[in-house]
C-alpha cells in the first residue's frame, strides 16, 4: 500500500503548552516513515488506516455522559465524520492514550485520556469511552465531567510505547490508582482473549471508597479467568457496603507491607504503575529497592 506524504502542520496547530509527543514531532515521525516507504518500497505500520490521526485533529461527538457519582463519568465518543465511508476503523494498541485539545480563554492545551472499548461493547455504534474524575473549576476534566450529548471534541493520536508481547513475562503486577486504571483495562482483555497466552495477571487496585470503584462490574466478570486476580483496596471506607460474592474488596489503605505478600519479585515479572506521580515514584521506588530491574517497570 502506497504512503502519502504527510501534511505538515500550521504553526497555529501547536497549542504550545509542550505536549508530549508534540505534533511537530509526530509529523517529524511520519515524514520519516513516508521517506522510508520511498526507500524501501514498504510502510513500517498502518497509521493510515486507522480512524484517528496522530497528526492532526479529529472530531467526536459525545453519544452519552453516564455519571457514576458526583466524582467520576464515563463519556462515550463517535466520530462526528466518516469521510472514508466507514472503511477506515478506530484502533489503538493496549495501554496507548489519546490527546483531547482544548481551548479557553484564548488558551489551548492538550490532556491525554485512555480510550476505552469493552469485549461486550464491540458491535455499538460508537467508537471510545473515556473515563473522568471531576476537577476544579477551570481544568480539562471539569469541562469534560459537564459535557453533553451532542458536544463536540477534538482529538488526535494514538500515542504510547507500551509493547505487549504474549508469555514474555511470567506475571504481569498491575498497581492502579483511581482512574490510573484506565490503561490496563485493554491491556487485561487482550491477555484473556488470547488463549495461549498464559501471563498471569496480578492487578492492584486502589481506590477511596466503594462509589468510586471504576468499571467494577468488568473486574468482577475477569474472576472468571484461571490467569486473573485482583483486589481492591478502599482508603475512606467502612465494612458496610454491599458487595458481590467473593469480591476481594479490602477497607484500608494500600501500602508496602500489603505489595509485600506478592513476593518473590522475579525477573520474569512485569509492573505496571498508574495513578499520581507520587503514587508511582513511591511505589517505583519500592520496587527498585526489592532489586527489580528498572526495565521491568513500566509507568503510564
Amino acid at each position: 500500500m502506497k504512503m502519502d506524504k504527510p501534511v505538515e502542520p500550521n504553526i497555529e496547530d501547536c497549542c504550545g503548552s509542550g505536549c508530549n509527543p508534540c505534533i511537530f514531532d509526530i509529523y517529524k515521525e511520519q515524514l520519516k516513515k513516508y521517506e522510508n516507504s520511498l526507500k524501501y518500497g514498504q510502510i513500517t505500520n498502518n497509521t493510515l488506516e486507522n480512524g484517528i490521526s496522530q497528526i492532526k485533529y479529529t472530531n467526536f461527538v459525545v453519544v452519552d455522559n453516564k455519571y457514576m457519582n458526583d466524582t467520576h463519568a464515563i463519556i462515550i465518543l463517535k466520530r462526528l465524520v466518516c469521510n472514508d465511508n466507514g472503511m477506515s476503523r478506530l484502533w489503538w494498541n493496549p495501554g496507548d492514550h489519546f490527546l483531547l485539545k482544548y481551548a479557553a480563554e484564548n488558551k489551548t492545551c492538550t490532556r491525554a485520556y485512555t480510550p476505552i472499548k469493552l469485549k461486550k461493547n464491540e458491535t455499538d455504534l460508537w467508537d471510545f469511552f473515556i473515563v473522568v474524575k471531576k476537577g476544579n473549576i477551570g481544568s480539562v476534566s471539569l469541562y469534560l465531567y459537564n459535557l453533553q450529548k451532542s458536544d463536540i471534541t477534538s482529538w488526535r493520536g494514538p500515542y504510547g510505547k507500551y509493547e505487549l508481547v504474549p508469555n514474555r513475562f511470567d506475571r504481569i503486577i498491575m498497581i492502579a490508582q483511581g482512574t490510573g486504571l484506565a490503561p490496563f483495562i485493554s491491556i487485561i482483555q487482550q491477555i484473556l482473549e488470547n488463549e495461549d497466552d498464559m501471563t498471569k495477571i496480578i492487578l492492584i487496585y486502589c481506590t477511596q471508597k466503594i462509589e468510586t470503584i471504576i468499571l467494577r462490574e468488568e473486574l468482577y466478570s475477569y474472576k472468571q479467568y484461571w490467569n486473573f486476580s485482583y483486589k481492591i483496596y478502599l482508603s475512606e471506607s467502612s465494612d458496610e457496603f454491599p458487595s458481590k460474592y467473593e469480591e476481594p474488596i479490602i477497607c484500608t489503605k494500600f501500602n508496602f507491607n500489603e505489595l509485600s505478600h506478592h513476593r518473590p519479585f522475579r525477573i520474569s515479572d512485569q509492573y505496571l504503575l498508574c495513578g499520581s506521580v507520587t503514587f508511582m515514584e513511591t511505589y517505583g521506588q519500592y520496587l527498585i529497592n526489592e532489586n527489580v530491574q528498572l526495565a521491568n517497570i513500566v509507568k503510564f
